[in-house]
């Protein structure tokens, strides 16, 4: 499984799985791992193509974000559908993320910073 990566300026975009669940989320856990390494310090997750997320896709995002925070970096979210973002809602996550509409608002509203 190759994750969806593109930079915009300094923020790496990285477009999550079509279903992120207790099946996907180790191996893109891993991945996000070894990408991030390079320690960016300005993390879009694009949920564009998300149909489903689960509790462990949930735990794989906090983690990540907790290490990108931890060195100083900044992590946002766009473009989750309406089944993805009432699972966020549910678990309290929309209190934890920033999250915009679209790939572009992110982006705008991440330049101003």
């Amino acid at each position: 499984m190759n994750l969806d990566i593109t930079t915009s300026g300094s923020t790496m975009v990285i477009t999550l799985v079509r279903r992120f669940d207790a099946e996907t989320a180790p191996e893109v856990e891993s991945e996000l791992k070894r990408i991030l390494q390079d320690s960016p310090k300005s993390v879009l997750f694009d949920f564009s193509r998300t149909e489903y997320v689960a509790s462990a896709g949930l735990r794989v995002l906090l983690s990540t974000a907790r290490t990108i925070k931890k060195y100083g970096g900044a992590i946002t979210l766009c473009s989750l559908s309406p089944q993805v973002r009432h699972v966020f809602e549910i678990g309290g996550f929309v209190q934890i993320f920033t999250i915009y509409s679209s790939r572009d608002e992110a982006l705008a509203h991440m330049r101003v910073k």
